[in-house]
């Protein structure tokens, strides 16, 4: 099972190099076997179809998100640990730069492919509840607000997944230096001006 597991996630790494490189429309059999270093045959041993094969690669990109936010501790300063995690959430380094590229190649492919609609669904829905979940614990809000404060925090949630992807893509084409330090500065000043203003009202 294991070693299924590391063949698979081995194969999912080369495609996303691939798409990387020439988008979704580049990615074939012969193309990710080439970039793995494997036969054709391999990669059809693992996946039976080029769609099957995209959808695992997207799964694990997801995957790999979730296991970064999942390493952030939650315990001490509030603002510290939200704005860390609003930071792994950037793509500050090369790696994660090419990481975002290719996953907004796999959502622009998802619009084409109805097999992918609902995981870019479910991965839309858990970043809402999770940007929600961050404005509430910088406002020190309870999990269940009245009805007025949870409509506040819902509409500034879906701000702020609107401000980090539309800073993640002017990120994404920055020099690796230059994004890591603006990026920070940048989501700093937009939580100064548009999450942490509770206490104002």
């Amino acid at each position: 099972m294991a070693d299924a597991r590391d063949g698979r996630e081995r194969l999912a790494e080369a495609l996303t190099r691939v798409v990387a490189r020439g988008g979704v429309a580049g990615v074939s059999v012969r193309a990710v076997a080439s970039e793995a270093g494997v036969s054709g045959g391999t990669v059809q041993h693992y996946f039976r179809t080029r769609a099957e094969m995209i959808r695992y690669a997207m799964e694990w990109i997801s995957g790999r998100v979730e296991h970064r936010l999942s390493g952030v501790s939650r315990w001490g300063d509030v603002r510290v640990w939200t704005r860390q995690i609003l930071l792994e959430l950037l793509p500050l380094d090369e790696q994660r730069q090419r990481e975002h590229a290719v996953w907004l190649a796999f959502v622009a492919h998802a619009g084409t492919d109805p097999s992918l609609v609902g995981l870019r669904r479910r991965t839309d829905e858990k970043l809402v509840e999770l940007y929600a979940r961050i404005v509430r614990a910088r406002r020190s809000l309870p999990p269940a607000a009245d009805v007025g404060a949870e409509a506040v925090v819902a509409q500034d949630a879906l701000l702020l997944q609107a401000l980090l992807d539309g800073l993640s893509l002017r990120l994404t084409v920055m020099p690796p230096d230059e994004a890591r330090r603006r990026g920070p500065v940048l989501l700093d000043r937009y939580l100064e001006l548009a999450v942490d203003v509770s206490e104002q009202a």
